[in-house]
């Protein structure tokens, strides 16, 4: 089996020569008579303001504290039927980091039922927050999203 890949190699090779070969004998494409080439009127020219960067490495990053409250959108997570099952409940902690444009960069989570951690997880890193700026410049934000599990 060692000169299998070698005898696969050498059929594409083949079969790429001769398809070149093929595409040289064609005879090339009739012109179309009578074709009319309208141009495109000519676009303003608009001021677009730079959007911030999502992955700059020189971005500070500042502490949050809790982010329930500050979220655009903070999805529910589902409840895994194995915790359902075990009647697993309480509340579950998430480490997020927040990008400059508002979206969840990563999702750790810190605490609580380990049925529950990783719905949690998977919630927070669908939320969404409104950029945060210091001095006028976009920011990173580290912080907490507390997820209650009630069954």
């Amino acid at each position: 089996m060692k000169y299998a890949p070698l005898i696969i190699l050498a059929g594409a090779a083949l079969a790429c020569s001769s398809l070149v070969e093929k595409l040289r004998t064609q005879r090339p494409a009739e012109p179309v008579a009578n074709r009319t080439v309208v141009e495109a009127p000519p676009t303003p020219d608009l001021e677009v303001p730079p959007r911030p960067v999502a992955d700059d490495k020189n971005v500070r990053t500042i502490s949050g504290g809790v982010l329930n409250g500050k979220a655009i959108s903070l999805p529910k997570p589902d409840y895994p039927p194995a915790a359902r099952a075990v009647h697993a409940s309480g509340n579950v902690n998430v480490q997020v980091t927040i990008n400059t444009v508002g979206a969840v960069e990563s999702a750790t989570a810190v605490s609580g039922h380990p049925l529950l951690q990783a719905a949690a997880a998977k919630a927070a890193r669908e939320a969404r927050f409104s950029p945060t700026l210091l001095g006028g410049k976009p920011v990173k934000v580290s912080g907490v999203i507390t997820y209650n599990f009630v069954p």
